[in-house]
């Protein structure tokens, strides 16, 4: 592959993601699965969130189930309970994961590919309801992925101008991915991402009493900020990856090029 089609394939990725920044409007009905970007199966484990919200409604041991569900609807990731997960924090004395330390050291304890670790930052059970979360993912250096396909950007969430905020790191130390997100049920974004996980998860057949429901219960509220959070730590991989590719790709063209 020429360096030429690195940078078409870095273009594509780039188009397909600021179309998704900057608000698509497109009603989408049904998502397809997410699908991991791994060459292999992979099996992560959700740390039970820190409270740093000022609020003691805020559960995170609720809230990291929640992630542990969503995470076990991808396709190519097997997720431990998160009981698994207080068992190996004993083991190891922690009462939290606090430090990049101590999340490396529960990884490889757990034996685990990836591990998130995270806090609840906003949470408000009164209308408007609102929740924040900011996620960390640490996995293993030699995690590996499948070439790059750009239908699996498709079902990327959409960033909310109003306050939720997608943040991807390209770093090689850990945490090798880091997302947030604050969720408020007045934002038009938030709105329009309600309808979308409205009418593929709804109990009944009204969808306005689905949208309705979500907005009030702060069980399926919570819910709804799991999957979107979720969608948008797959979709952060997703870019990592790509972009990881990419480089390898072009660092080998360059030296072919440069070879005698």
């Amino acid at each position: 592959m020429t360096s030429e089609q690195v940078r078409l394939i870095l273009a594509a990725v780039l188009v397909v993601a600021g179309l998704f920044v900057t608000g698509c409007t497109t009603t989408r009905t049904a998502e397809p699965p997410l699908v991991a970007p791994y060459a292999t199966r992979q099996v992560w484990a959700v740390v039970p969130l820190r409270n740093e919200s000022g609020s003691r409604g805020a559960d995170g041991f609720r809230m990291a189930d929640r992630l542990v569900y969503e995470f076990e609807q991808v396709q190519g990731i097997d997720v431990l309970p998160v009981n698994r997960v207080l068992q190996a924090m004993q083991t190891l004395e922690l009462d939290g994961v606090r430090t990049r330390e101590d999340a490396i050291a529960l990884r490889e304890l757990l034996g685990v590919d990836g591990l998130v670790v995270g806090s609840i930052t906003a949470y408000d059970p009164y209308d408007p309801v609102r929740i924040g979360l900011a996620l960390d993912l640490y996995t293993d250096a030699l995690t590996s992925a499948n070439p790059l396909d750009l239908r699996g950007l498709s079902w990327a969430p959409t960033a909310d101008a109003a306050g939720m905020q997608l943040q991807t790191l390209y770093r090689t130390e850990q945490p090798v991915a880091t997302v947030s997100g604050v969720f408020s049920a007045a934002s038009p974004s938030v709105k329009r991402r309600i309808s979308a996980y409205a009418a593929e998860r709804g109990t009944s057949g009204n969808a306005r009493h689905n949208e309705r429901m979500i907005t009030i219960d702060m069980n399926l509220y919570s819910e709804f900020v799991g999957h979107e959070m979720g969608s948008r730590l797959m979709w952060a991989e997703w870019q990592r990856l790509a972009r990881q590719r990419a480089q390898a790709v072009s660092t080998q063209a360059e030296a072919q090029t440069d070879s005698p």
